[in-house]
């Protein structure tokens, strides 16, 4: 390749959960070429939560309505010595081409490959490898470098977000969230990526806990609703005994500041899960089997988190609906069983 890079570009500009995956290869990046300058190209919508990664220089918002070469004048302006195309899209591997960046990395399995001129064959679609580290892989192989080790093993680049004590103080207030008593937050929505626990069991979870049934001692629950999950309010509140703490329309950083204070929070296969832990707190994921939603590729990363699953020895390599005999699956998963997990972690917290 010649001359390291210093000035890379990484392009992820999907979802959150898939975003937040992609912030370690900044600090693996970072740690692999010391000086290097890390610029991240996101969407609007998650832009402001990559400028909580300490590993991210900067962001550039990519407007997906602008043709690639709108974009692509964009970037020339900029010399990039490098770009990672994390997530791979014709337009952007375009964009790349034309912004005359000398190094452009991605995966080798799309038919515009010939655009890039760095191809890594990675293989995602049925890999049960987790896509953090799929995303490592092809941001090391793509530049040609070495993934740091340390005592014979390559390091460990979790996903990290910082969240201001301004910003905390500032959204736990405005939600009338005290700041001195324990709380959990429930996230019942997801993204509609994966089967997801039923709503009444999200309720009657949110019971056990107010009601102390498993032992847990003067906790609140929050539950916190995203863009367009309004109505699960009015679906959830007919199955509930007692009041949670309701909290929705935030920010992606004003979200991240609840779930970084939170004791706990717990989960379907979605993008706050992975904020959550991100920002430092143990979290409890709720999963499906089917392989391309599995937690081997989409749980929460590193210690200190728990993944529940219908039966941890299944694989599905795709749901088959009502032909299948177990559809449904995750309403197999029994409310003590959560309850008693959420016991166990806040006790040993």
């Amino acid at each position: 390749m010649g001359r390291a890079p210093r000035d890379i570009l990484l392009v992820r500009t999907d979802r959150i959960g898939d975003v937040v995956l992609s912030l370690p290869c900044a600090a693996l990046l970072k740690r692999a070429l010391p000086g290097a300058r890390i610029t991240f190209l996101a969407r609007e919508y998650t832009a402001p939560l990559v400028r909580l990664s300490p590993d991210v220089d900067e962001v550039l918002v990519d407007n997906p309505a602008d043709g690639a070469p709108l974009l692509a004048a964009r970037l020339r302006g900029r010399r990039f010595d490098a770009a990672v195309l994390l997530h791979p899209t014709a337009r952007l591997a375009w964009a790349l081409w034309r912004a005359r960046i000398p190094v452009r990395a991605g995966t080798a399995y799309r038919w515009y490959g010939f655009l890039l001129n760095h191809r890594v064959r990675l293989h995602r679609r049925y890999s049960l490898r987790h896509e953090l580290e799929h995303n490592l892989d092809l941001a090391a192989r793509g530049l040609g470098l070495e993934q740091p080790s340390a005592n014979g093993q390559r390091m460990a680049f979790p996903p990290r977000i910082v969240i201001p004590d301004e910003l905390a103080a500032v959204t736990l207030a405005k939600w009338g969230i005290p700041r001195d008593r324990p709380f959990v937050v429930i996230h019942p929505g997801s993204g509609g990526s994966a089967m997801d626990w039923p709503l009444e069991r999200f309720a009657q979870l949110v019971d056990r806990i107010q009601h102390s049934e498993s032992g847990i001692q003067n906790i609140k629950v929050v539950v916190t609703l995203g863009p367009g999950e309004e109505q699960l309010k009015e679906r959830l509140e007919p199955h509930l005994k007692t009041e949670p703490a309701w909290i929705s329309g935030l920010t992606l950083p004003e979200l991240a500041a609840v779930l970084s204070r939170a004791a706990l929070v717990v989960a379907n296969s979605t993008g706050p899960l992975h904020i959550a832990a991100a920002a430092g707190t143990s979290v409890i994921g709720l999963y499906c089997p089917v392989a391309p939603c599995h937690p081997r590729r989409w749980g929460p990363y590193g210690p200190g988190h728990a993944v529940i699953m219908p039966d941890p020895d299944r694989t599905c390599r795709e749901c088959r609906g009502r032909r299948c005999p177990q559809y449904d699956c995750m309403r197999s998963i029994p409310v003590s069983r959560v309850s008693e997990q959420v016991h166990h972690m806040l006790a040993s917290s």
